[in-house]
Formats: structure tokens, C-alpha cells, sequence
């Protein structure tokens, strides 16, 4: 029975609109007369939509593509994101991101009829509700700036279309929701860790505050509540492993150093997709001596991306860092020529038929946080206490503490950078560069080598031709053409 429901949500959540703030069809029947009907409907949905939250951030697109970490690989096709060729035509939409938003709100707007026997059971999935949410719009406001809020879910036909707000109102939003789920969750540690919790929550917080705080001028009181925010994580029970490559190991999920994970698993979900769009096709590698110590699969690989240089670089600027072999292989021919390097942190696991990249998507693990509130405290010139955390990170890679220059500049400067050997393909790095940008450390066209001769490119995406067309509210993205009349 509880499978079923399942599904029928995923179904469900499937048909129930486009959800576009653009163009929405009404609730369907199916969910608002028939799936609606006990404390377990509301679970089944809650699933359905961290489904939908999977899939959407199951791509590099928003958080590598653009940044420095990659080069072209053996295969591609390379994407406008990473070209930084983006323009209102070939911008993606962002209606998936919408539709979540949509399910969200019409589970908050559904489950105060059902009647719970157990309210903890219902503040629980209100606050998995409310994270997932936040979760959502930050990935909306960091790619696309100015954004449309919805609230409510579409129950009728008669929608309402939205002007874009500003960030600082969507922010203003997701740190409602934050709020909202730090005090519904009844427990403050674990019940699974592929599912949102009041850690998780604290650890979307600071990261949320730190955006605030850098790209959108908020302030030193933003960082310093970023910072109480890790804390708040750091009490949780969380803490580095003392093997880096275990924190990543297809057998080794959720363990101690994970705050929040989206579940993979081959037959349910698939591949990790910077897993397989970041490794080679075994048959391009028959010529490789070391063939074996690579993840390679016949299938489900395509090279489109390489280690950059500067990554590589990075890791090689201190040789005993134990982080470069997990985070890339170079695949050599018999008298050590190299044939080509891919990733090697998400390796998935060899099946009898093929490899599969079924690795958890990691959302939020300590070292990220470490580094994090080494970066807050970095900018707030508290260099001491932004040297424990970076030296600790450093310490796990098999690196001596950081004896570089102490000004500030160059501390968040060595912050950056290893936030690149750390957290190397796990979807930050884009982000990372835009906060450092925005806060002065970097020049972020100069860091990224398909910016170098585009000073002023815009940061944030268009807005998708088609998106602009069905809502004459939207105005485009500053930095782009538009074709659409007004």
C-alpha cells in the first residue's frame, strides 16, 4: 500500500500542472478528490516532491558548468552554461523549479485538513515542506536573481501571473521557510539523512546568509549569524572522517560527515549525472595500463568534462594532498603517455551488466561548513578563528597548516581555493566564485577562462524565451537581449 502511494504521488505530481508561473493548469481531480485523504497522502506527496527536487539538481548546469573546475572532454556536447553563451533563446526554463514550488505550497495547503493522531508526524513533514521550499527558491535566486514568488498552489483556472521580485524579497522568503522549519522539526539531530532535518535546515541557513551577506550587501550581521548556524550543526554529532575518499564511497552513505543527501539508487533513480558526464566510455580507454583503478562504464559514461588545469593545478600546488586521487585519475598507456584524466569521486558501483553512478547527491556535508565558516569569519577579519577550520579541512588531506600570508585578502583568497580541492564536482564551485566575486576577494572574470574576454557578462541567467512570451509580466535579466515584444 505504501508503495502505491508513492507512486500515485509521483504521478500525481507529475500531472497536476506545468506549473510555470507562467502558464498553469488547474489541480488535477485525481489529486484533489481521490489522493487527499489521511496523514499517509501527505507523506506519499512529501516524497514525490523531494523526487522532483532530486532531478532538478541532478545536473552540473547551475553549479560547475559555469566556473572553473572544467575543460572540455572527449565527447560533449559542452553546455551555453559553461560556454558562457547564454542568451534568451537557449536559456533553460525554469518551470521545473516552479512546479516544486507549486507542490509544495499545495501540500501546505492540503494537509491542514487531514486529521493526524500523532502531531509530531505532521509538524515533520510541514517542516520537510518548508526546507524543501527554501531549498528550491535559493536555487532559483542564485541562477536567475529577480524571481516571481508564489505562494499558494493553482486550484482554478484563474491564474494570476507574477512580475518578477526582487532578491532580496525571495531571500526575504526563504529564510521565513528556514525559520519555519527550524521550529517544526520535533527532534534536533537525524532520522535519515537523505531527509531533510533541523541540521540541514541550520546548514541551508548559513548558506543562504552567506549569499545574502556577499552578493546582496547584507552585511557583517549576516556572516556572524551564518557562523551561529554551523555551530548549531556542528552540535549535531557531525564530524570529518578521517579517510576522505570513505566520505564519498557508494558504501559508506550518509555516514558521519553527511548533513543532507538526495537518495540514488540504480533501478529508482539512475545515475548521478556529473558522475557520468565527467568519466570515459570504457572502450575509449582500452589502451590504458591503469583501466582498472578508473570508474569507466560501456554505457552510461560520456567524457563531456575534463579536470581543468587550474584544478589540477590547485591539487598540485601541495603534493602530498591525499584529496587529488579520489578527486581525479589520469588513464596512461603502456610507456605512460597520458590518454585522458576524469573524475573519480563518485564511482558508483559495478553491477554484473555495467556500472552505475548510483551515488547520493551530497546537499550539505562538515567539511563544506568548516570551510564555510572559515569564509565568514575570514570576512570578518577574525583570521584566527578562520585558520582553525581551514587547518582543519587541511589537516584531513594530509596538508601542514596554512603559513601563507595572514591579511585578510589572502586567507579568503586560500579559502577559495580550497574550497576547490575540497568540494571539487560536488555542485558548489559556480556559487563559491560568485560569493568571493561579490565580496571582493576575486576577479571572477578573470578566474574563469570563458569570462576572460567577456568583462560584464551577466551572472544570472535569461529568462527563457518561451517563459517570457507566456507571462508579459517578466522583464529580462539585465545583460540580455530580449526579441520578445512588450
Amino acid at each position: 500500500m505504501k508503495a502505491t502511494k508513492i507512486l500515485i504521488c509521483i504521478l500525481c505530481c507529475t500531472w497536476i500542472c506545468s506549473c510555470s508561473l507562467l502558464e498553469v493548469d488547474p489541480v488535477s481531480t485525481i489529486t484533489s478528490q481521490s489522493f487527499w485523504k489521511t496523514p499517509g497522502d501527505a507523506k506519499a506527496y512529501l516524497t514525490g516532491i523531494y523526487n522532483k527536487v532530486r532531478d532538478l539538481n541532478n545536473t552540473s548546469y547551475y553549479g560547475e558548468d559555469r566556473g572553473d573546475a572544467f575543460k572540455a572532454g572527449e565527447i560533449g556536447p559542452t553546455s551555453v552554461a559553461w560556454a558562457h553563451t547564454l542568451l534568451e533563446s537557449n536559456a533553460p526554463s525554469y518551470r521545473s523549479a516552479y512546479n516544486i514550488i507549486h507542490h509544495a505550497n499545495l501540500l501546505f495547503n492540503k494537509i491542514e485538513s487531514l486529521k493526524f493522531t500523532n502531531e509530531t508526524e505532521k509538524n515533520r513533514i510541514k517542516a520537510e515542506c518548508h526546507f524543501l521550499r527554501a531549498y528550491t527558491y535559493f536555487l532559483i535566486v542564485r541562477i536567475w536573481g529577480d524571481a516571481p514568488i508564489i505562494t499558494d498552489p493553482v486550484l482554478s483556472d484563474n491564474v494570476e501571473l507574477k512580475p518578477r521580485s526582487p532578491k532580496e524579497d525571495v531571500m526575504k522568503l526563504i529564510l521565513e521557510d528556514i525559520e519555519q522549519a527550524v521550529l517544526l522539526f520535533p527532534e534536533d539531530g537525524y532520522i535519515n539523512k537523505n531527509l531533510a532535518s533541523k541540521p540541514a535546515a541550520y546548514a541551508l541557513k548559513a548558506d543562504v546568509l552567506m549569499w545574502k551577506a556577499k552578493v546582496l550587501n547584507g552585511g557583517n550581521a549576516d556572516m556572524e549569524e551564518a557562523i551561529k548556524a554551523i555551530d548549531q550543526v556542528g552540535g549535531s554529532g557531525v564530524s570529518l572522517l578521517a579517510d576522505y575518499a570513505k566520505v564519498f564511497a557508494n558504501d559508506n552513505k550518509k555516514n558521519n560527515e553527511i548533513i543532507f543527501s538526495f537518495y540514488f539508487e540504480r533501478y529508482e533513480t539512475g545515475n548521478l549525472s556529473i558522475a557520468t558526464n565527467t568519466t570515459s566510455r570504457t572502450d575509449n580507454l582500452s589502451m590504458a595500463v591503469n583501466l582498472a583503478d578508473a570508474a569507466t562504464s560501456p554505457n552510461q559514461s560520456r567524457h563531456v568534462y575534463a579536470p581543468s588545469d587550474k584544478a589540477r593545478e590547485l591539487y598540485l600546488k601541495y603534493p602530498g594532498d591525499r584529496r587529488y586521487k579520489v578527486a581525479m585519475i589520469d588513464l596512461v598507456d603502456k610507456d605512460g603517455n597520458l590518454i585522458l584524466t576524469q573524475t573519480n569521486k563518485f564511482r558508483g558501483k559495478a553491477y554484473s551488466d555495467d556500472r552505475y553512478f548510483d551515488d547520493d547527491l551530497i546537499a550539505y556535508r562538515w567539511g563544506d561548513l568548516l570551510l564555510l565558516r572559515a569564509e565568514a569569519n575570514a570576512a570578518l577579519n577574525k583570521i584566527s578563528e578562520s585558520l582553525v577550520d581551514l587547518n582543519e579541512v587541511r589537516d584531513r588531506a594530509g596538508l601542514e597548516p596554512y603559513d601563507g600570508p595572514k591579511d585578510k585578502i589572502a586567507v579568503e583568497k586560500e579559502i577559495c581555493d580550497e574550497r576547490l580541492r575540497e568540494l571539487f564536482i560536488e555542485q558548489k564551485r559556480w556559487f563559491d566564485l560568485v560569493r568571493f566575486h561579490c565580496g571582493g576577494t576575486i576577479d571572477i572574470y578573470k578566474e574563469v577562462p570563458n569570462l576572460n574576454d567577456k568583462p560584464g557578462y551577466p551572472l544570472y541567467f535569461p529568462i527563457n524565451y518561451n517563459d517570457m512570451v507566456l507571462n508579459d509580466k517578466l522583464v529580462q535579466t539585465d545583460g540580455y537581449e530580449s526579441n520578445v515584444e512588450r
